[in-house]
């Protein structure tokens, strides 16, 4: 019997999860879909039978992610699209939302994206002072073009650290800002989080745009300017050359209440009110 793979697109919250990557004895995005189509559905005896597209850690929200399964050619003509989205959605958690799936050709990988698009909400973090529009598009543009990002990552052996940011500029909401977006084909482990801790510094004063810049610019000389939350980070989208990114509108988001000495716990409540609201928009267009 042939077999038909069929890419989905999810996005989850990311404090029910240890990181997108399946591990033992923790609950993990990976092994949630693994334990459906493996041991509700019965659809695969693989041992690994979902690939997703980007890893994400413990605390990172996710707008939209993509993955993949082989099942039986039979079974998918049977059902389609809306009898996989009924069967796979009755079964995963409530904290998982899945968006879509459709069958590509056998050897699709979700990994071979044309880009990735995070959103870091920098206003949420400790020592956050607001600077000028222009003056943060121009600090969010020095993270920009292709450079050696080894300040700014987890370093992992055997790997290059050379990567391509294609654009790097402000997040707003009704003229704030909110923190900033950036895109790219694909990022090193803890990039985004390394630049808004360096961004952050430079809103602050407590790293000149030298001492920034010096970091990106010698990654031959560790220079560690630390590492943010992942709280604040969400995976906003994955596209591919096939498949049509979805496109929403983005819904106010509430200014920081700072009245409350627990105001970044309010601030964790309001970033998954940021997802259920895109979730409402997306699922709404399938």
């Amino acid at each position: 019997m042939g077999k038909a793979r069929i890419a989905f697109r999810f996005g989850h919250y990311g404090d029910c999860f240890h990181g997108s990557q399946v591990q033992p004895d923790v609950p993990t995005v990976q092994g949630a879909f693994m334990h459906v189509f493996k041991k509700k559905l019965k659809w695969t005896n693989e041992r690994i039978p979902v690939a997703m597209a980007s890893r994400t850690d413990s605390g990172v929200h996710v707008r939209l992610n993509g993955g993949y399964i082989d099942i039986d050619e039979n079974r998918w003509n049977a059902m389609g699209e809306s009898g996989f989205i009924k069967a796979v959605g009755h079964q995963i958690p409530d904290s998982i939302a899945l968006i879509d799936a459709r069958r590509v050709a056998d050897d699709w990988s979700p990994r071979r994206a044309l880009r990735r698009t995070y959103r870091y909400r920098m206003e949420c973090m400790e020592g956050w002072v607001e600077p000028s529009l222009d003056d943060f598009i121009n600090w969010c543009a020095l993270f920009e073009g292709e450079h050696d990002w080894a300040n700014f990552c987890r370093r992992e052996p055997g790997r290059t650290t050379q990567r391509v940011v294609e654009s790097c500029r402000p997040w707003t909401s009704e003229g704030r800002i909110v923190g900033f977006e950036i895109i790219g084909e694909a990022f090193v482990w803890n990039q985004v989080r390394r630049i808004a801790n360096a961004l952050l510094a430079i809103c602050n004063g407590y790293h000149s745009v030298e001492r920034v810049l010096e970091a990106r610019d010698t990654p031959g000389v560790e220079i560690d300017l630390g590492l943010s939350e992942p709280d604040w980070l969400i995976l906003w989208s994955v596209e591919w050359d096939d498949i049509l990114d979805i496109e929403s509108e983005d819904a106010i988001i509430p200014l920081p209440d700072h009245s409350s000495r627990r105001w970044q716990d309010l601030c964790r409540q309001q970033q998954k009110e940021i997802l259920i609201r895109q979730f409402d928009l997306i699922e709404g267009k399938y």
